[in-house]
């Protein structure tokens, strides 16, 4: 934040006085209000005790604060995007808090904005339990890189095994109450037919079987393309990412192994120093495994924002970067999650050669000035 800005700020009642947000998202303002709030820390403007956080003083209800502001301005597309979770959750129902959002806007008219909020935290719940079912069906295994005994490894096993009944009966609550959400914000029949698909196979404990003969097209990249961007501009990245599985199930069990490869391939192809850059500009910093998950979520932009930032990464729209690259882990897992449907078994893992970095290599205070206009436009 510019020295000029926090010059005209003060501190009253807990919170900084003289605060504007950007409305570029809520997340973009947190981290604007944070830097201000540490650089009134340092000119002593505002206390900071001993043994507590910034946080556990001034933040705890920052994140509803600064969404009041986007709710005066009406800027739900905003809003939306900051609670549409596209990383890891807890397990479980939505936070109060976010309740309290999906409530308000629910009463603005904005129904559609509230069932997609609830199919991105559904779609990481579901996937977290299906995993669960996967580890049981699959046995145990021993796993080398764990240095503990078979005994100990088998006992964490049955443990992780034995949340199960738990998991289930919480995520039918969980997708019931879902359920009622759709039917009072005007959900479409196949909306309401798939959640009842869904609680079906919960109940059952088993992802539903794909059914008649497998679709015969080869897996190249176009169709992998295809693939990726069904529903890129009327779904969040979660909810794609929940429906990937079926739909890839839908082929053999060759053009799922494929699908794989292209997947690897194509993050082997964005594994470059200048892309690199982009994530770091955007992120605020990046390192190796924050790469990996950039690469992924730049697949899951859709082909013609891979291919243009692959082109030009200079030339990238930071308006679609919201401050975290999530996706990796539901895009990794779609190939295995869709062959184990079609097969009955688990897919044999798909080897690929080991990754370098290419391209000319950029030292990490250079990646400004080798991506000036994405730095310019990002503040860095």
């Amino acid at each position: 934040m510019r020295k000029s800005e926090i010059d005209l700020m003060g501190f009253e009642n807990g919170r900084i006085t003289g605060f504007k947000p950007r409305f570029h998202s809520i997340g973009h303002d947190w981290e604007r209000y944070t830097e201000a709030l540490v650089e009134l820390v340092d000119r002593g403007v505002v206390a900071h005790k001993k043994g507590h956080s910034l946080y556990d003083l001034y933040c705890q209800d920052l994140n509803a604060w600064l969404t009041e502001f986007y709710f005066e301005e009406k800027r739900f597309d905003q809003i939306e995007a900051h609670y549409t979770h596209t990383g890891e959750v807890a397990f479980g129902p939505i936070l109060e808090e976010e309740r309290a959002v999906l409530d308000r806007l629910q009463a603005l008219g904005e129904g559609a904005r509230v069932r997609r909020i609830w199919r991105a935290h559904m779609g990481l719940i579901k996937r977290e339990f299906w995993w669960y079912i996967g580890e049981r069906n699959a046995g145990f295994r021993m796993a080398e890189y764990y240095q503990a005994s078979e005994q100990k490894q088998r006992r964490d096993y049955e443990k992780l095994i034995n949340r199960i009944p738990k998991m289930k009966q919480e995520l039918l609550a969980i997708m019931a109450d879902y359920r009622k959400t759709a039917e009072m914000t005007g959900a479409s029949k196949t909306e309401l037919a798939r959640i009842h698909a869904d609680i079906a196979a919960i109940d059952a404990e088993e992802r539903p079987r794909p059914k008649g003969k497998p679709d015969p097209r080869k897996m190249d990249e176009n169709l992998f393309w295809d693939l990726i961007d069904e529903g890129l501009t009327s779904q969040p990245i979660v909810e794609r990412i929940d429906t990937l599985p079926e739909r890839l199930a839908a082929f053999k069990a060759t053009a799922i192994r494929d699908f794989e490869k292209i997947r690897r391939s194509l993050e082997a192809r964005a594994y470059r120093w200048d892309v690199w850059a982009l994530a770091y500009l955007l992120q605020g910093g990046c390192s190796d495994d924050a790469f990996e998950n950039f690469r992924g979520w730049l697949v899951l932009q859709g082909r013609e924002v891979f291919e243009g930032a692959i082109a030009d990464p200079d030339s990238f729209d930071v308006t679609l970067h919201s401050g975290t690259a999530s996706g990796i882990n539901g895009l990794r897992d779609a190939a295995p999650v869709a062959y184990e449907m079609r097969q009955g078994k688990a897919m044999k893992p798909v080897k690929m050669p080991l990754m370098d970095v290419s391209g000319p290599e950029i030292a990490e205070d250079d990646f400004a000035s080798a991506l000036p206009r994405v730095a310019a436009l990002v503040g860095r």
